[in-house]
Formats: C-alpha cells, sequence, structure tokens
C-alpha cells in the first residue's frame, strides 16, 4: 500500500461510533424501507463484513439481492482512504447505492442502475475520528426508496491501535432466509454466534479469550430491550444463548487486560423485511 501524505484531521463532537450507528439502525429498517406489509421476511443473499487482512490495510464487503459492494482500504497509523465500488447484480428493475458518512458528513453517494452496471468511489485520505459508516441499500429504480438495506460501520483506529491488529474485524451473514451467523475478533477475543428468525429469533454463542495473560474477555448480544451475555478469564470458552426474540441485533465482544482500559468491537445484524 502507498504511503497516505498530508492527512487531513475530520473532528466530531461525538465520542464514539455507537451513537451514530444508533440512530442509523431506525434510518435504514425504518421511513426509507418501502417493502409490502405482505412480504414475507427474508434475509436470504444478505451479508457484511470488514476486517484488517496486515496492519496496514483493511477490506470491506457487503452483498443485498442484486447488490454486491467491494471496498478496500489504507490505513497509516489512523490516517484512512477507503476505495472501492457499487455494482447492479440482477436483472430486477431495481438500483444498487452506497452512502459513505464520517463524522455527520457525507463522503460519498454512488447509485448504479442495470444489471452488471457499476460505480467506483474514494473517499480520500484522512483521519476521520469516528470511522467510517458504509450504508448499502438496494432502491427502487427513480427514486431514493430502498426495500432492502444494510450498514457496516468500521470504527477508527486513530485512538484504538488494535484495530489495526491483523484479523481484527466483525462479519454476519444470513446462509438460509431465516439463519443466520456472526463473527466479532479483536485482539484478546473472539465471539462467535449462530441464530434463526423463524417465529422468534435466536441467539447460540460461543465466546473466547484468545489471550494468553490474565485478562478476561466478555460479550453481550442484544435484541430489543432484551440483553444476554457470557464472560470467561481463562481458556475455557463461554457460551450463552436466548430465544423468542424480535428485533435487529447488535453483538459487541471485549477484552480487559489486567492494567488496561477495556477495548471492544461491536456488529449490527438487521432483521429482514
Amino acid at each position: 500500500m502507498s504511503t497516505i501524505s498530508r492527512p487531513t484531521r475530520f473532528r466530531s463532537t461525538s465520542r464514539s461510533l455507537a451513537p451514530v450507528g444508533a440512530t442509523l439502525v431506525a434510518v435504514v429498517t425504518g421511513a426509507l424501507l418501502t417493502a409490502s406489509p405482505a412480504q414475507a421476511a427474508d434475509g436470504a443473499g444478505m451479508s457484511a463484513s470488514w476486517n484488517y487482512y496486515q496492519s496496514d490495510a483493511f477490506q470491506v464487503a457487503a452483498t443485498l439481492p442484486g447488490v454486491k459492494l467491494t471496498g478496500f482500504g489504507s490505513d497509516q497509523n489512523g490516517s484512512r482512504n477507503l476505495y472501492g465500488s457499487i455494482e447492479d447484480t440482477a436483472n430486477d428493475g431495481r438500483c444498487s447505492r452506497v452512502v459513505i458518512r464520517a463524522n455527520g458528513s457525507d463522503l460519498i453517494d454512488e447509485t448504479t442502475c442495470g444489471n452488471g452496471t457499476y460505480k467506483t468511489f474514494s473517499t480520500g485520505s484522512g483521519i476521520f475520528d469516528n470511522g467510517f459508516l458504509v450504508l448499502v441499500y438496494r432502491t427502487i429504480s427513480g427514486t431514493t426508496n430502498a426495500d432492502k438495506s444494510l450498514f457496516v460501520g468500521i470504527p477508527s483506529s486513530a485512538n484504538d491501535a488494535g484495530v489495526r491488529t491483523t484479523g481484527t474485524g466483525a462479519s454476519w451473514s444470513y446462509y438460509t432466509a431465516t439463519d443466520y451467523t456472526y463473527s466479532l475478533v479483536r485482539p484478546g477475543v473472539r465471539l462467535t454466534g449462530y441464530g434463526s428468525d423463524d417465529g422468534g429469533r435466536s441467539t447460540l454463542n460461543t465466546l473466547e479469550k484468545t489471550a494468553t495473560g490474565s485478562g478476561c474477555a466478555s460479550a453481550s448480544v442484544k435484541v430489543g430491550d432484551v440483553t444476554t451475555s457470557g464472560s470467561t478469564c481463562t481458556s475455557t470458552a463461554a457460551y450463552f444463548s436466548r430465544w423468542n426474540l424480535d428485533g435487529g441485533l447488535t453483538a459487541k465482544a471485549c477484552y480487559k487486560p489486567t492494567s488496561a482500559a477495556e477495548a471492544c468491537l461491536s456488529t449490527y445484524l438487521p432483521k429482514p423485511v
């Protein structure tokens, strides 16, 4: 990866990506979604992921039915650039749209329509204190109304060097219309979860402490107002689960070294419409 020179620093009054993500949940699962109430929930073809494949480079990917996002980024001690493409992959009368937001501003807003068409994008380089918020939509042709959507939050590494550790990242996918899996990895902790959304959402989780030190790993999964959690301070995995839930799923994994601050990572898995 080439070195990013003379980065511009973008600051925000918000202290973390979490409030932005919480607000966005209402947007992407509410006002912009226009699917018919009679349409059965179907997660098939929905997925999202990001991860650092080396300490100065990361990738992001997302799919909706007929939509494909591919992105790559460089990271020089917190100074980032994200570039990639948004593609329309189906002849379905729908369009593919990507919006990339940082610190309350839209850096990218690209739409492409027609099977096989695509648009490329690049955010330009900078230290985006609150990270990148990547929104992906399947829109109805000729409008900005979306009938499928998701978002990916990639936290900043400017003040959290652990984010730049190779292998750090988050992913989720629906491998059937109702069954899904998700994963969170950062130094010291790994959370792997599975679930189903067939008449009531479930979450079954395995939490592992991957550090050899004397710290502790913890994780939680929140759906609506219900939270289930687990923790472990040894090499023995912890297991926790919950059934009969409804709504989008927020998974969070943390590691707390004995003599250092806790560091966490989270991801949001939407309930499909």
